[in-house]
């Protein structure tokens, strides 16, 4: 299954550059479950996941590419979600909360001030 990019990265494994927004694995590459898992968990040296949570819905593929593609938000994050998310897109979502924020608040000071703790 195809997942979103949502921080950019190379891959150690393959060398291939993923951007954000783009989709992995990259045409022709195999999926494997578990370097999945591994994108998709808070990397502990950078602080933050590099694919979405959650699987894209395939489309056939002539659809997709005449189509732009959509960022579907949830209602509400999970804190899972959150933890995912780097620094500028809880920015952004307090942004469109206008919740107030330090410029130099850190990953955890952006979910407390996003969960309203």
């Amino acid at each position: 299954m195809p997942y979103k990019v949502i921080n950019s990265f190379i891959d150690v494994r393959t060398k291939a550059l993923y951007e954000k927004g783009k989709i992995y694995p990259q045409k022709g590459e195999k999926e494997d479950p578990e370097r999945v898992s591994e994108l998709q968990a808070v990397h502990p040296e950078y602080e933050r996941a590099f694919l979405a949570p959650e699987p894209l819905v395939e489309e056939p593929l002539e659809e997709m590419e005449d189509e732009p593609a959509e960022e579907v938000k949830p209602a509400v994050y999970t804190d899972e979600q959150l933890e995912a998310l780097g620094a500028k897109a809880l920015k952004e979502l307090l942004d469109e909360k206008k919740v107030s924020y330090k410029a130099s608040a850190t990953r955890p000071e952006l979910i407390k001030l996003y969960k309203g703790e």
